[in-house]
């Protein structure tokens, strides 16, 4: 509804007074001349004075109910056109006007479905964008933004969300010279990423004080693969340098004084095929290990059946686990529910702890596989939100690991004993890469020995509820794999 025009009295009056001012002219000369009494000069301006209003007061009310139309355009304020009946012949006005109240409603659709697709655009960036003033407080930001550091950002100093001194250095260069400027650096929060900004003066004037645009690509997966190809290299040099030094020592001796001597030809040749199965040992278990860290962050969907993993993987150690007297015992729930995983890697993790129960168990023991549902989890964040997990473990009866070393045995290369280790075969990468896939299948590996007691190597898996197998009886235990 449109609001009811108001008129200034002064407005009024002086209006008034202007329109019968010829009147009032008229009048005083007719009295000047005696045509008339001072009597009838008061009836007669007061009478001109009344008619006047009547037109005076419907036009200066159409001209105030103007004003306030073009003041509420001129404001950007939705409002109707105002009904001029007085003034409705004047130049065809009100139809002008009605044309101006349409023209403007369609350039303010335009305008903001121009700034909607705008916003979409912006939002939708995969980069992170933010925008500062000079003082380097945030006006603005994208979604990716607020996904990585938060909602509520606006207002906010960069440095409270972003505390980097090379970063904050590089957007002080900006405001000082007007140049852009490229830098790449290293958070550790909200979790440690690596970034490349380009950091650009705003081009034009803004009312919301922009100064400062920034745009920041995620670089942490391109620095991590850099970071696996110096380790790769690094480590496969370091590892592969000793077994090399043998072989090239025995080439160099059966090529000199061992030239004839069958018996040393053999001996060394036999020796130079240990490290030549070494090095090739170890340049798979790199590559694998390198593939993993490569897929770290794709969590695999596949149902997985880890009992048949289990079977398939012993029956390839029949061999080996004859070889040295050592049983191989399963204590497996047939009733097992799948997993979410890769067929692939799992068989990996399994392969690994059980080749490495049997490497280092002793003669004429047995290692125990078992695999369970347990309802007793590991007080970790990952298995907060469940009730039972998958429990796969195995149990040697070897010398056993001190506690010290528990928290270390993880990490690349490291070894409690490396004379031994390589003694049996080993690279030093094994628990390494069941770390790692596990960590990719939101698993854990939890390590329990004692000196002279051997050692129980345990993974948990989650369980799902569409990872239930049909038509199965899935008794709740609390029995953790013994």
């Amino acid at each position: 509804m449109q609001p009811k025009p108001v008129i200034a009295f002064g407005t009024m009056l002086k209006t008034l007074l202007v329109v019968s001012l010829p009147a009032l002219l008229m009048l005083a000369s007719l009295v000047a001349l005696g045509q008339i009494t001072i009597n009838y000069f008061i009836y007669g301006y007061l009478g001109t004075v009344l008619i006047s209003a009547i037109f005076v007061i419907p036009f200066l009310s159409n001209i105030s109910a103007l004003t306030h139309y073009v003041n509420s355009l001129a404001m950007d304020k939705r409002v109707r056109s105002p009904a001029l009946s007085f003034l409705s012949n004047v130049g065809e006005l009100s139809g002008a006007l009605s044309r101006l109240q349409s023209s403007w409603e369609n350039k303010r659709q335009e305008m903001e479905t121009v700034i909607t697709e705008r916003e979409i655009l912006v939002d939708t960036l995969p980069d992170i964008l933010i925008m500062t003033n000079d003082d380097k407080v945030i006006v603005r930001t994208n979604r990716a933004a607020r996904n990585i550091f938060g909602q509520n950002l606006a207002n906010k100093h960069l440095r409270e969300i972003i505390p980097n001194e090379k970063l904050s250095n590089a957007i002080s260069a900006v405001i000082e010279d007007l140049r852009g400027q490229e830098v790449e650096f290293h958070i550790e929060q909200p979790a440690p990423m690596d970034f490349q900004a380009i950091i650009e003066r705003f081009p034009i004037p803004s009312e919301g004080g922009i100064s400062i645009v920034m745009t920041l690509t995620d670089v942490t997966q391109q620095k991590r693969v850099q970071r696996m190809r110096a380790d790769f290299v690094a480590n496969a040099s370091h590892e592969i340098r000793t077994p090399l030094a043998s072989i090239i020592g025995f080439i160099e001796t059966l090529r000199g004084p061992a030239k004839d001597d069958p018996v040393a030809r053999e001996e060394f040749l036999k020796v130079m095929a240990d490290q030549s199965e070494r090095m090739s040992k170890l340049v798979n278990d790199l590559l694998s290990l390198s593939k993993i860290e490569m897929n770290a962050h794709v969590v695999p969907t596949a149902k997985i059946d880890l009992l048949r993993i289990i079977r398939s993987e012993k029956q390839h150690f029949d061999w080996h686990s004859k070889q040295k007297n050592v049983g191989i015992r399963l204590d497996l729930n047939d009733n097992l529910p799948f997993t979410r995983g890769d067929y692939e890697e799992l068989g990996q993790v399994v392969r690994n702890l059980l080749g490495n129960g049997i490497k280092y168990t002793n003669p004429d023991t047995e290692v125990v596989v078992s695999a369970k549902l347990t309802s007793v989890l590991p007080d970790d964040p990952l298995f907060w939100n469940l009730t039972r997990a998958i429990c796969f473990s195995v149990q040697d009866r070897g010398e056993g690991i001190s506690q010290e070393h528990i928290p270390r045995l993880t990490e690349r290369f490291y070894r409690v004993d490396t004379a031994r280790t390589r003694k049996v075969g080993g690279t030093g990468l094994g628990l390494s890469i069941v770390k790692h896939i596990l960590n990719r299948h939101h698993g854990l590996l939890a390590i329990e020995s004692q000196v002279g007691q051997g050692s129980t190597f345990r993974v948990f898996l989650p369980v799902y509820d569409d990872m239930t197998p049909p038509h199965s009886d899935l008794p709740e235990t609390g029995e953790e794999a013994e």
